[in-house]
């Protein structure tokens, strides 16, 4: 890797010649890497939704278990006249003075099999009458008594199906958030090296074509070239110095954009530095989407919409046809004046309420409305299949892109030395006369398309890597998993 090593201090040094005293940080690829995962309002961002999705699943535990709820009024005064009906229908106004208050006590339990509830009720009332001076006392010491929806759609049952997995899909989507984040910080890294070097080849180039400029000059007032290739020479260093412009412009707006990125907003330049060399590491397709389907929340969402399809075909038999509902208790109340007689002439009440809707002439609304929820439910399942399939078809596109770059960085190495010795051996030809300058052009471009050839070939393969490692959520050069192991 040792052109590798030498380009990348060709574009660095020939950056920090302008901006050395500018620069106070000095950005590796793998701390971008890391402050993109952890650091960096994305990773922050990732951070919250996940939280919220904790918060959300544990909403959902909660209506699963027992709820105690104590409901009371510690007092309802009135005092004033109001009119009361006799009853005989005449109306007679009477003066009032009076309280009460209550106090009930319930405990519920959702049973999510049947849909229904179960429900215990403990209940006190008191009456003062402060006219007369009479007080009394209403109780229900218990009542027990459920109510259940019948062939009606079952909210509860779904949820405790359906949850779980979203819980399950929402921490690993936090995961592959973070990944996400560093993929991105990896191609605007590498999007800014990139303008980088061609900011250092721009420059070169400009000092190197003023030089031949004058000795252009030189050569043609003693009459040894034409003036058509001095102008030939001169419109090369003009556009040298207009390459220069457009490069320090993207350079600075990529340096921008990455530092945005990384939540570096106090920072005004900064060194990159890539990696000089490319780790030896095996990726087979086969291995790679077998960790994406353990660990890509894809999977997981795949799973779900067809839980959810399933769902809504549940939700569409539940709207139509015949549907009913059952509310039943039983328990025991009293009437007394003072509370140690609560427990005295205890009278047992039960209600028992059944109902049911039937539809007897809906046109066919019934039938309409559940086959559309069973084609949905059959277009959901074939777009589960296409995109799997598709999410398969691309990491085995992405494993053979990252094997190929890696092999070929060696090649583009390769070829980038011998343009560069290529455009020394030219430019001293032209130095002496031996080379048109049409010649010394091409070689000169020839040798910044190598450059750009090595660097654009470099970054492509971690940029990939790393997108690969965002849809499996597996680092093959580490060879472990990038799941977080707690909710914090």
């Amino acid at each position: 890797m040792f052109r590798l090593r030498f380009i990348i201090s060709f574009f660095i040094l020939g950056t920090t010649l302008t901006n050395a005293l500018q620069a106070q940080l000095v950005l590796t690829f793998d701390e971008v890497v890391n402050i993109s995962r952890c650091k960096n309002l994305s990773a922050r961002k990732a951070f919250v939704e996940k939280k919220n999705a904790y918060w959300n699943y544990q909403i959902h535990k909660s209506d699963l278990r027992p709820q105690l709820i104590l409901d009371t009024r510690i007092s309802d005064f009135t005092k004033g006249v109001t009119p009361v009906t006799q009853n005989d229908g005449s109306i007679e106004i009477i003066t009032i003075d009076q309280n009460s208050a209550y106090t009930n006590l319930s405990l519920l339990q959702p049973i999510p099999f049947m849909g229904a509830e179960i429900f215990m009720n403990s209940y006190l009332f008191r009456f003062d009458n402060f006219s007369s001076g009479d007080h009394s006392y209403s109780s229900q010491p218990l009542e027990v008594g459920i109510q259940m929806p019948v062939l009606q759609f079952n909210q509860l049952k779904w949820d405790k199906r359906i949850k779980p997995i979203e819980y399950l899909e929402s921490k690993k989507e936090y995961d592959r958030n973070l990944e996400q984040s560093a993929y991105l910080a990896v191609e605007m890294f590498f999007q800014n090296v990139i303008d980088r070097n061609e900011w250092a080849m721009a420059n070169s180039n400009m000092v190197q074509n003023t030089e031949l400029y004058r000795i252009s000059e030189e050569r043609f007032k003693s009459g040894q070239i034409s003036q058509d290739e001095l102008l030939q020479v001169k419109l090369m260093m003009v556009n040298a110095r207009k390459n220069l412009k457009a490069a320090q412009v993207s350079m600075e707006n990529s340096a921008l954009l990455l530092l945005t990125h990384l939540s570096l907003t106090d920072i005004a330049d900064f060194y990159p530095v890539i990696p000089t060399s490319i780790p030896d590491f095996q990726i087979t397709s086969g291995k790679a989407i077998e960790y994406a389907l353990e660990y890509n929340p894809e999977s997981i969402a795949f799973k779900r919409r067809l839980l959810v399809a399933d769902e809504e075909v549940a939700r569409a038999k539940g709207a139509t046809g015949i549907t009913g509902d059952v509310f039943a208790t039983v328990g025991y109340g009293s009437d007394f004046d003072e509370l140690p007689q609560w427990n005295q002439d205890m009278n047992q009440h039960a209600t028992l309420q059944v109902g049911f809707s039937i539809p007897i002439i809906d046109w066919g609304r019934t039938t309409a409305a559940r086959k559309q929820a069973s084609m949905k439910k059959e277009l959901e399942e074939t777009s589960v299949l296409q995109e799997r399939i598709n999410f398969e078809k691309e990491i085995i596109s992405l494993v053979n892109v990252v094997e190929m770059l890696k092999e070929n960085i060696a090649i583009v190495e390769e070829a980038e030395s011998i343009a560069k010795q290529r455009y020394e051996i030219a430019y001293n030809r032209y130095l002496v006369g031996d080379l048109s300058v049409l010649e010394l052009n091409m070689a000169q471009n020839e040798k910044d398309y190598a450059s750009r050839d090595l660097l654009s070939t470099v970054g492509s393969f971690w940029i990939n890597y790393h997108r690969l490692r965002m849809i499996t959520l597996y680092d093959f050069i580490n060879q472990q998993a990038l799941v977080t192991q707690n909710e914090n």
